[in-house]
């Protein structure tokens, strides 16, 4: 038993310790950055004043959410403790005290080794594009297009089906699209393996591409037209653009500016933030000069430091993101999973941890901009392309179908901040908006959800049927049957 508690004690501190670093590196990283940008742009005393208040109530909310995880995990272990005790003192069957102490001493080394699962998981995480289910189809100076295969044996790719390019946002990167997809979770290879042509646009190296570091959103409007078109020309149809968070809105914003009439026809959005302002995560944070987000790279050009803002993202989620909760939360998965955390959980850490990428600058301005300041009510977007409007009532003049999911319990882009612009296509007929159960990824990592399948239909919480993602493209590529069962 002394051994257990040695081996318990020490591989807790080494979780600990591994997860103070996790959390304090990035946080090393924004204060450099913040006090070179402070030395050019000093803050005013009243933003000073609001940052400091917020940190305050971080650091309260942090405190507030370890003493209930920690008293709540000790409870629980209290409890199954206790019981081996009297199964140990009377002789009952059951668990003895030896044997807790040795389980619990087995899921914290399981907790501390926790890297070595994350690591393993990455032969299969995402997109790997060097192998044959791969194509390279086209380039640009800032992309790469390629073709995403069925895996499914016997599924070919359907002629008679819209091609689709998948835009993902850039913050997170594009592997999150394909999250195990020899596991059947995976969103692109849910619309692959139902024989969509299916495509990924995926963002060049910005350490590597000095294109990508200066890239602003005209940039990725017209490279994203100049993929489509290659698309047009391969499959003779109008492309289907389906993004992802950020990367529905910067899809939502190409299709706006009136220069997609030739190549789309439609639009798949997947937990997009129309209207920002309505997420209180987000917009509760205080608003500083842009400088405090920016990292000079080896050239001299600056990019959107990804890892000060995966931070920001982890301070917005503060009372699940504490080195201690992180803890917590990992030694219940391991007790849970018999000292097995899972393929789908070593992933998620792995895209959440290792996924960190820098954004060209006036793409995190843009999103920057979408979240600090609201749709107006004409429905026009806070953000321009090509110095003009962008008003979401025009896709109805283009003759673009608008396919809208978002995810009820998302507390990043609620249900709120999601349809915040379908008000201004009310009576047009080409919004179809479909409330999926979960939080901001569900859909990506588990799109066959018996709940709500991405390829079938579904009743939602309302007593309404839906239909997933993949069948609304299935079904918009045959014009007539589609408007039989919209």
């Amino acid at each position: 038993m002394a051994t257990s508690m040695w081996r318990y004690g020490i591989s807790l501190w080494r979780a600990l310790d591994r997860e103070r670093l996790e959390f304090f590196d990035p946080f090393r990283i924004a204060a450099v950055i913040a006090f070179r940008a402070a030395r050019h742009h000093p803050p005013s005393l009243a933003t000073l004043g609001r940052t400091l208040e917020y940190n305050a109530e971080l650091i309260n909310k942090a405190n507030w959410a370890n003493q209930e995880a920690l008293s709540r995990y000790l409870w629980d272990e209290y409890e199954k403790g206790w019981n081996a005790w009297f199964n140990t003192l009377y002789h009952r069957e059951g668990e003895t005290f030896a044997e807790f102490a040795s389980r619990q001493a087995d899921v914290m080394e399981g907790v501390a080794n926790f890297n070595e699962e994350i690591e393993k998981v990455k032969s299969v995480f995402g997109f790997h594009l060097h192998r044959p289910e791969y194509k390279l189809i086209e380039e640009t100076e800032c992309f790469r297009m390629y073709q995403v295969l069925p895996l499914k044996p016997g599924v070919v790719v359907r002629d008679d089906v819209k091609p689709m390019l998948l835009v993902s946002p850039y913050m997170l990167g594009s592997h999150i699209l394909a999250f195990l997809p020899y596991e059947d979770k995976s969103y692109a290879h849910a619309f692959a393996n139902a024989g969509v042509p299916t495509y990924v646009r995926i963002v060049k190296d910005i350490w590597e591409t000095e294109a990508v570091q200066t890239m602003t959103p005209e940039d990725d409007c017209l490279q994203t037209h100049a993929l489509c078109k290659t698309l047009v020309e391969r499959h003779g149809r109008k492309v289907t653009l389906n993004g992802t968070c950020q990367g529905g809105y910067i899809c939502l914003m190409n299709l706006l500016s009136g220069t997609y009439g030739d190549v789309c026809d439609t639009l798949i959005t997947n937990v997009t933030p129309v209207d920002g302002t309505y997420s209180r995560a987000i917009t509760g944070t205080p608003e500083m000069h842009f400088d405090f987000m920016l990292s000079q790279m080896p050239n001299g050009n600056y990019v959107a430091n990804g890892y000060l803002l995966s931070f920001g993202m982890r301070l917005v989620a503060i009372s699940q993101e504490t080195p201690l909760i992180q803890v917590i939360n990992q030694a219940r998965l391991y007790e849970k999973g018999n000292l097995h955390p899972g393929k789908s959980t070593a992933a998620l850490f792995h895209w959440l941890r290792k996924d960190r990428v820098h954004l060209p600058p006036a793409i995190a301005e843009m999103s920057s901009i979408s979240f600090q300041q609201p749709i107006d009510a004409e429905g026009v977007l806070p953000v321009k392309l090509f110095g003009k409007p962008l008003r979401i009532g025009d896709l109805a003049k283009l003759g673009v179908r608008w396919y809208q999911d978002y995810a009820l319990k998302d507390t990043l882009v609620t249900p709120a901040c999601a349809i915040a612009g379908n008000r201004f296509l009310d009576g047009t007929g080409v919004l179809e908006s479909v409330p999926f159960p979960g939080g901001h990824v569900a859909i990506l990592t588990s799109p066959y959800s018996e709940r709500s399948p991405v390829d079938g239909r579904f009743k939602g919480k309302d007593g309404q049927s839906y239909r997933g993602p993949v069948l609304f493209q299935l079904e918009v590529s045959a014009p007539k049957k589609m408007l039989a069962v919209a």
